[in-house]
């Protein structure tokens, strides 16, 4: 992602610029305009950019994640996949990367399999809000708001899943404990148990 932004936008960019505006939980194209901004660049000279952006930054990703360990699933999410699809639940991947790292990132932790061509991805918006918005539209079927669920582990799914209108469960397998991640209607220690709750 860096070495795309340096390549597109000719400014030095490095990890630790992205990691500096906090990116949990951030689109992919919104971590790459804070980052720009604080570079002086910002408005129309990144809007430009973006596009190109975009491609390259999910070509460097496809030819450098076999130099780095595969990511790693939370040990019970393969079973609670299987075990919701079972029960007629359809999962969609709703994820700030763009569409070509998070579908590579989700097969290489063994978990592609269980999602198909919709779902909403930071090439689709900046804002995560909308990323929810878009999977809907993307659903094989129509789905009331009371039957969407927003499963994630940072507070911005959390206000992702509000500004969407829907419910969220937050599990607390990632960076952030139950206190942080408080404003979901439940938080819950691992995914096995967001399943319960899901399928009561």
């Amino acid at each position: 992602m860096a070495e795309a932004m340096a390549h597109e936008w000719g400014v030095q960019v490095t990890a630790d610029d992205i990691w500096a505006i906090d990116p949990a939980g951030r689109t992919d194209r919104a971590i790459a305009r804070l980052v720009l901004r604080g570079k002086g660049l910002e408005g129309e000279a990144v809007d430009r950019g973006m596009p190109s952006w975009m491609e390259q930054a999910s070509a460097r990703h496809a030819r450098l994640m076999a130099d780095f360990p595969a990511p790693v699933a939370a040990p019970d999410a393969d079973d609670v996949a299987v075990a919701l699809a079972h029960r007629g639940v359809e999962l969609a991947l709703v994820t700030g990367n763009l569409e070509p790292i998070g579908r590579a990132k989700v097969a290489a932790a063994g978990l592609g399999h269980h999602f198909g061509p919709g779902g909403g991805f930071g090439g689709d918006s900046e804002e995560r809000a909308d990323l929810v918005r878009v999977a809907r539209t993307r659903a094989a079927a129509e789905h009331a708001d009371a039957d969407v669920v927003v499963v994630g582990d940072t507070p911005r799914d959390i206000a992702a899943a509000r500004a969407a209108g829907v419910r969220v469960l937050a599990v607390t397998t990632g960076a952030h404990d139950a206190h942080a991640l408080r404003g979901a209607d439940q938080v819950v220690p691992d995914l096995a148990t967001a399943a319960e709750i899901l399928l009561a």
